[in-house]
């Protein structure tokens, strides 16, 4: 080999080397602060059925709630709100709740049934008692959230472990609802972990209105004193399926509990559940939007839960100091009181959250062309003769020089291009697309919105 080709060897390997670096180096600043959410307002966004413009609709499931006697009107009045659903758990077979549906009618309520076929997936069949089932929904008059076959990615459920099959009897219910009971939203909901198995599940978006998930804090897992899981955040656990699906499809909580006392160590835990809920109900205002609305279990599973789950005390009306949390999170009007008016296919505003194609370096932001093109409806061009890029929005036009990623990490102003992406400062170049930008330290959340 002639020293000029050894020359070209090695210039090619140090190109190579110092690139891969450079990518590693993108990659690893980027990972520890992956923690920062961005969310982009859009404006193209069609509603879902019976889905809020704004808010989140205020639910319980308060009926095994002894201290009130599932009484739904009096748990309004202890909270000193009207909630807009309160929701039963219904077994697959079971007779219709045409008590509890007169009763939330009196309360103003809509229904939200956990419609559960406790006896596996081959007793759902297109017949005369879904049909029936259906036809009673829409005789009720009001909107039903029907959560079918929840917490199916979980193997203490006896419709899990062959999502086909699940997947295949869900399509079948959703049919059934949409021919005879156009009032009834069909809620796909799981629980929060495992999450491996959850997308093999899913339904599809023409066959699911809202997703959902079931979220509880609890100072130890299993009822194990070894499985420490007073460390979780509530809007932690809520992360994957927001993130997965909020993008197309509200999200509901169908289920939210926090313990204040276990009996795995015998203690109380007004605090802990004092922490958590607020962390929840503080949040969804905050940092998750499209979450549409939510569910507190409202009950003491000390005494109303099947044996060998009697664990956990997550009612909130036999503390004063939990029960007033409660109350002031509440009394937001950003948690709305009544379900309704279905505005399906209306086009909304929304701010969804951006995962991918967001790099944090030294603190400063950037944002890929990908998300400039999806989110924020701009054109990229690459004048590659004087190496620059320009983004075109309606009449807003700007350009950036492009630099090397190593001058923009010391502070050089400019776009960069890393593994095939460009790359574009986000408060230098939202303003000039008609965006402006907010940074919240303490959430760690940048906000995108539209400036009209």
């Amino acid at each position: 080999m002639t020293k000029i080709k050894q020359l070209a060897l090695w210039i090619l390997i140090f190109v190579f080397t110092c690139a891969s670096f450079t990518s590693a180096k993108a990659e690893q600043t980027f990972a520890a602060n992956s923690n920062i959410r961005v969310l982009i307002e859009v404006n193209d966004y069609k509603l879902s059925k019976y889905e809020p413009k704004k808010g989140v609709y205020l639910g319980a499931y308060v009926y095994q709630d002894t201290l009130i006697n599932g009484d739904m009107k009096k748990f309004n009045e202890i909270t000193g709100k009207k909630h807009a659903s309160f929701f039963i758990y219904v077994g697959y077979g079971s007779p219709f709740p045409q008590k509890w549906i007169d009763q939330l009618k009196e309360v103003g309520a809509a229904a939200h049934i956990a419609f559960e076929p406790n006896n596996g997936l081959d007793q759902v069949k297109d017949d005369q008692y879904l049909r029936n089932f259906a036809r009673k929904l829409k005789e009720s008059g009001i909107p039903v959230f029907l959560r079918f076959a929840s917490e199916m990615n979980g193997d203490w459920t006896a419709y899990s472990g062959n999502p086909k099959k699940y997947i295949e009897k869900w399509r079948l219910v959703h049919d059934v609802m949409e021919e005879e009971a156009p009032n009834v939203m069909m809620v796909w909901t799981v629980f929060t972990f495992p999450q491996s198995n959850i997308l093999s599940y899913y339904p599809g978006d023409d066959y699911v209105d809202w997703v959902g998930v079931n979220i509880y804090n609890v100072v130890y897992h299993n009822n194990n004193i070894n499985l420490k899981a007073d460390h979780e955040d509530p809007l932690e656990l809520l992360d994957y399926v927001y993130d997965t699906f909020s993008e197309r499809k509200p999200i509901q909580i169908s289920e939210f509990g926090a313990t204040h006392y276990t009996i795995t160590d015998g203690k109380y835990y007004v605090d802990f559940a004092i922490e958590k809920i607020t962390r929840m109900y503080n949040g969804l205002k905050t940092k998750y939007p499209r979450v549409k609305s939510i569910f507190y279990f409202d009950v003491n599973n000390l005494v109303n839960a099947p044996q060998g789950r009697r664990i956990n005390n997550y009612a909130i009306t036999d503390d004063e100091r939990i029960l007033k949390t409660y109350s002031n999170l509440i009394s937001d009007p950003y948690f709305l009181s009544d379900v309704g008016p279905n505005l399906e296919g209306t086009v909304n505003n929304e701010f969804m959250v951006v995962k991918d194609g967001i790099l944090v370096l030294n603190g400063k932001t950037f944002i890929s062309s990908s998300v400039l093109k999806k989110y924020m409806k701009a054109k990229v061009f690459w004048d590659s003769q004087n190496n620059r890029l320009t983004l075109l929005k309606g009449s807003n036009t700007t350009t950036f020089d492009i630099k090397s990623y190593k001058v923009i990490v010391n502070g050089k102003k400019g776009a960069f291009i890393l593994n095939g992406s460009s790359y574009f400062p986000l408060t230098e170049v939202a303003p000039q697309i008609g965006y402006k930008v907010k940074w919240d330290g303490k959430e760690k959340l940048i906000k995108v919105s539209l400036s009209s």
